[in-house]
Parts: C-alpha cells; sequence; structure tokens
C-alpha cells in the first residue's frame, strides 16, 4: 500500500511539473481601476528576488479623483490590420456617466478625446486599424452596450486636426444589457441582460444583424422557468466565436456551441453567488470563473466539472482578465486587492494593496522588457532558419551530403589498406 501511495504521488507531481509554464524573468504589469475614479498601474520587479519579486508595487496612478465618473468595465483595444503607435498598446475604460476613454497603457495619457454619451453604459470595445499612411488614430472604433440596450458603433475622424468622434451605426440587441464581450477581428458581439426576452444573443456588428440568439433552459421539476439573468459572457478563445461562456444571476455557468444547439451544451451549477465575470483560457478549453463571494473557480470543458479553485479572495470579484500567452491570470475585486494567478498550479504568484475598492482590472502584457524580450526571440529564428525552404531543394542538398560522405569514407578505407610491394625482375 505504501509503495502505491508513492508512486501516485509521484505521477502527480510530474504533471504538475509537466503543465507548469516555462519560467520566465519578465515583469509582469496590470491596470486596475478603483471606485475613486483613478486607473492604478501595478508591475512586478523579477531582479528584486526572493519575495519582493512576488509583490505588485504601484507605479503609477493615472486620472482624476471623481467617483461619478468611476470605471465599470476596462478592456485592451485590439489593433487589426498594421496598426502601430510608438507608445505602445492602448487600453479602454468604460466610465459611468456614459464617459468612453481609450488611454495609453504606459502612460495614462489619453490618445483620443473622451467619448462622452447621453445614456448609461455597462461595457465599451475599441479596435483600431492602420491604412496605407500608417496613420492607426483616424480608424478607431468604439462599441458601446448602453444599460437599455441599445449598442452604439462610434468612429473616430480628424477634421482640422480636430479629433470628434462620430456615430457609425446603432441597434438595439436586447431591452436591459448586462454584459458583452466582442471579437473585433469578426465583428461579433455577444450580450445578454435581465428580464424576459433578454437572454444571451449574438450579432454582426458591422452588419448590425443578430446572428444568434439562445433558447431559455428547459423548466425544472415544478414547471418554473426562472427569467434570464445574464450576469457575465466571454467568447471561447480559438473558436471562431463559434462558442461562448455565459454567467447567470442564478450561480449557473453555461457553455454554448452555436454549430450544435440553440441551448447550452454544458449548465453546470457553480458556487452560491452571481457570477460576475467569466473568462476563457488560451486554448477555449477551459473557463475561469468569478462570484460576487470571492470564489474564484476553473471549469474544464471537457470533463465538464471545476478543476479546481484560485484561493485567497475574500471580496466580490469585479472582473478576470487573462494574460496574453495564458500562463496567468489576474482579478481584481472589493476585497481592495490585485492577485495574479499561475494558471497551471492555481498558486498566487503576485499581489498587491490597492487600499480602495477595484471595479476592473486588465493586463499590460507588452510591457518595454517584453518587447525586448520578443525581439531577441525573433532575432534567434531568423539566424536558426533555414536559407532553402524548398523540399527539393532539401533533399537534394541532403542527397549530395550522403554521397561526399560515401567518398569520403571510400578514401578513408583506400588510405589504410596496405600496400602490395611489387616484385623485382631478377636479372637472368
Amino acid at each position: 500500500i505504501h509503495r502505491r501511495t508513492t508512486v501516485v504521488r509521484a505521477g502527480r507531481g510530474a504533471r504538475a511539473r509537466a503543465m507548469a509554464p516555462p519560467h520566465t524573468d519578465l515583469p509582469i504589469r496590470v491596470l486596475a481601476c478603483d471606485e475613486l475614479g483613478y486607473v492604478r498601474a501595478f508591475a512586478t520587479d523579477p531582479a528584486a528576488g526572493g519575495d519582493a519579486a512576488e509583490d505588485l508595487t504601484l507605479i503609477g496612478k493615472f486620472g482624476a479623483l471623481d467617483r461619478a465618473r468611476r470605471a465599470v468595465r476596462a478592456r485592451a483595444v485590439c489593433e487589426l490590420r498594421g496598426a502601430s503607435d510608438a507608445s505602445g498598446p492602448r487600453v479602454v475604460c468604460a466610465r459611468k456617466g456614459g464617459a468612453v476613454e481609450v488611454m495609453e497603457a504606459r502612460s495614462g495619457t489619453r490618445s483620443t478625446a473622451t467619448l462622452t454619451l447621453s445614456k448609461e453604459i455597462v461595457d465599451a470595445h475599441a479596435w483600431c486599424e492602420g491604412d496605407e499612411r500608417g496613420t492607426s488614430w483616424e480608424r478607431m472604433h468604439v462599441v458601446a452596450v448602453h444599460d437599455d440596450g441599445e449598442v452604439g458603433v462610434h468612429g473616430i475622424v480628424n477634421e482640422y486636426g480636430d479629433e470628434t468622434w462620430r456615430e457609425t451605426g446603432t441597434f438595439r440587441a436586447c431591452g436591459d444589457a448586462t454584459s458583452s464581450d466582442l471579437d473585433a477581428r469578426l465583428g461579433r458581439l455577444v450580450l445578454g441582460g435581465k428580464g424576459q426576452g433578454n437572454d444571451v444573443v449574438v450579432y454582426d456588428v458591422h452588419e448590425q444583424k443578430r446572428t444568434y440568439k439562445a433558447k431559455p433552459p428547459p423548466p425544472n421539476w415544478l414547471g418554473y422557468r426562472a427569467p434570464p439573468w445574464v450576469s457575465a459572457t466571454c467568447f471561447a478563445s480559438t473558436s471562431e466565436c463559434a462558442r461562448f461562456f455565459v454567467g447567470t444571476g442564478e450561480h449557473r455557468f453555461r457553455h454554448y456551441d452555436t454549430r450544435a444547439d440553440k441551448r447550452a451544451v454544458l449548465d453546470l451549477d457553480v458556487g452560491k453567488g452571481v457570477i460576475t465575470s467569466v473568462a476563457s483560457s488560451a486554448d477555449g478549453y477551459e473557463a475561469y470563473v468569478a462570484n460576487a463571494r470571492g470564489m474564484f473557480e476553473i471549469v474544464d470543458l471537457r470533463a465538464g466539472k471545476t478543476r479546481g479553485k484560485f484561493k485567497g479572495n475574500s471580496g466580490s470579484i469585479r472582473q478576470v482578465a487573462v494574460h496574453h500567452d495564458g500562463a496567468h491570470v489576474a482579478c481584481a475585486g472589493l476585497d481592495q486587492y490585485v492577485r495574479v494567478y499561475d494558471t497551471a498550479t492555481r498558486k498566487c504568484v503576485a499581489s498587491a494593496y490597492a487600499k480602495q475598492p477595484l471595479t476592473a482590472i486588465v493586463f499590460d502584457a507588452h510591457t518595454p522588457a517584453f518587447e525586448a524580450a520578443s525581439v531577441k526571440k525573433s532575432s534567434k529564428k531568423k539566424k536558426r532558419a533555414p536559407d532553402v525552404d524548398d523540399d527539393d531543394a532539401r533533399a537534394e542538398k541532403k542527397a549530395k551530403k550522403k554521397k561526399k560522405k560515401i567518398r569520403e569514407r571510400a578514401v578513408a578505407v583506400d588510405d589504410a589498406a596496405p600496400k602490395k610491394k611489387k616484385k623485382k625482375k631478377s636479372k637472368e
């Protein structure tokens, strides 16, 4: 019995080591929004070593003190078709009072003029695309989701050096919107609300047409069907918008596949509180689910059950963010802490006390150190890349090498063989 137990533990350890991501010395940088209206930037310092390397340090505080315009959601701006800027990546913040701000992730300065709307918004998404002249700001687009279910698409226009926002389209998606997610590359928007007729739907933002509407779940054993309450939504990564996740106010996690059925392919009871945020893993086969009671769990979609918990949270989690490489996930909430976890080991690798309740969080993956490391990796790959890519040329080169080796071996054998002495003819 003792031997069997030892073997099982060794197998678990080997599996954990295999699942663990490669070690990196690059800093982790996150932006967290608080209820005072500020955007706080935190970063780790791997050069510090020891426990100090696991501490998130406040390196910047952007914005102004204004509770009435606090951020409700923060998301990274998606860059399409060659959009680039020397200032680095950008973040879009949806604020109370109907304001949308696009800011630089490094310095916190506003990249564009503030978009001010007449109605409250629950979420905002942005993307920018470059043109042949290399100017990306003339093609900045923002999708604002209002609390009454109306969706507005806005674009920025540079008129005589003055940047102004112009509404390019608007449509009503549902009656009462509470959550949304956008895939800017495919132009798909998933959103849902609260109340009858406000179940989750998917829209094409460019065509402003509905492409999918989910059916409500079947009634329970009493014949009662609860009204929809979509509290969190997220597209599954690498699914081309075919799959998405939904969290409800009745602590239900649902996984939808638009190719399979109008109803959820997985309906799971997770936790005991309102699900406030859901996020997808990098491969799209796991979901990170957080609720209003501080629960933060991983749902394995292939197994159809939870895989484990991220521990340490005590208050309502407002938003969850996943690093672009999938190795880390961060959360922020009302317990005033920013925590970053390792997705493989589920351990907290960095944390910070923000001194204020937090409302949103987003990763700033493209730090200067990260970009420098990426340049080094790309240069190494270029050096290691083969000169000839054609298969026929490679085969011909290989055959020539083989023939050369055969000739060299034949010459070596001839040199090593003993030479026969010629007999001298005797003179008679």
